[in-house]
């Protein structure tokens, strides 16, 4: 593979919200491969959000991380999309995602079960040869 599957987490205070950005230790080496021109994102809105944590429901975290594993499992296997990044924060989850082809990230969601019906996603996709989605907020966490 790539990279390794450890992640870094910065924590803090947005706008006066909790939020919680995880990225890939070794993200560079993917984007120095330059294999990865096209920027998936994917959001999902929590149906609400815990007044204690600011963050969804335990419930619904745990389907977050449900669908985050077999994201991950779905569309890195054959290294052709690489999950680069994910934030949460006012109740959105939202995965960065960095692929060669965006039909072979469609194919890959498509694979994910749905047992529990859709899940409530967004995805949009962009050409980001530079990787600038992922290092904007990537250089202002490093601040």
């Amino acid at each position: 593979m790539l990279v390794n599957n450890r992640w870094v987490r910065a924590t803090g205070d947005l706008q006066q919200k909790p939020i919680s950005i995880q990225y890939r230790e070794d993200w560079s080496m993917a984007k120095e491969t330059d294999q990865y021109p096209i920027c998936v994102q994917i959001a999902w809105y929590a149906h609400g959000i815990d007044d204690s944590s600011g963050f969804p429901s335990a419930d619904e975290q745990a389907q977050i991380l449900v669908f985050h594993e077999r994201l991950q499992a779905e569309l890195e296997h054959d290294e052709t999309a690489l999950v680069a990044m994910v934030i949460a924060h006012s109740g959105v989850n939202q995965w960065i995602i960095y692929a060669s082809d965006v039909s072979q990230v469609e194919a890959g969601l498509n694979r994910i079960p749905t047992e529990q019906g859709l899940y409530p996603i967004e995805v949009v996709a962009d050409t980001d040869h530079d990787w600038k989605t992922f290092t904007q907020v990537f250089q202002a966490i490093q601040q």
